[in-house]
């Protein structure tokens, strides 16, 4: 007796019908358009603040390498081929760590010194006992407009992001 209900209740539905489907498809189509330019919005945030935290970590991490190691560790930045290396002073062919920065980085600017290279070639050199060679910033730019400031502290070269 238990077997003839399920038959009949599965007999008896019709599920959806295709202009019921192509509704809900058309509603959730006209919902994602609404959302969508929020969620790009978020995202290049995103991609403007990660970038940021790792270049601030970097920089702290040239300080502390050149603390450890005893030597002096410079952070390099290539401000038109937007990516940046750590490595040791005295070194120009080795690196510890080179970063290209996201595409959707247009622009990045710094007050950084040049150290006599090209005007956009920019170095903060770290000493043995973990001062900088200078302050300022570099300040990272998303497609959208929204930027970042990166500074570095007088005195104890510390990096931090300016929102």
């Amino acid at each position: 007796m238990g077997l003839r209900k399920v038959d009949h209740i599965v007999a008896g539905s019709k599920g959806f019908t295709l202009v019921e489907l192509m509704a809900t498809i058309f509603l959730l189509s006209i919902l994602l358009l609404i959302a969508a330019p929020n969620i790009i919005m978020i995202s290049q945030k995103w991609i403007l603040e990660t970038t940021a935290r790792e270049m601030v970590e970097d920089i702290r991490w040239t300080q502390h390498l050149a603390i450890v190691e005893g030597q002096s560790y410079n952070f390099e930045i290539h401000l038109s081929e937007k990516y940046y290396l750590i490595r040791p002073a005295r070194s120009k062919e080795v690196h510890r760590k080179k970063v290209k920065l996201n595409p959707n980085i247009v622009r990045v600017t710094s007050t950084l010194a040049n150290n006599g290279q090209s005007f956009d070639y920019k170095v903060l050199t770290y000493s043995e006992t973990g001062n900088p060679s200078q302050t300022g910033r570099i300040v990272l730019e998303s497609r959208d407009g929204n930027s970042v400031t990166i500074t570095i502290a007088v005195g104890s070269g510390r990096a931090k992001i300016i929102r």
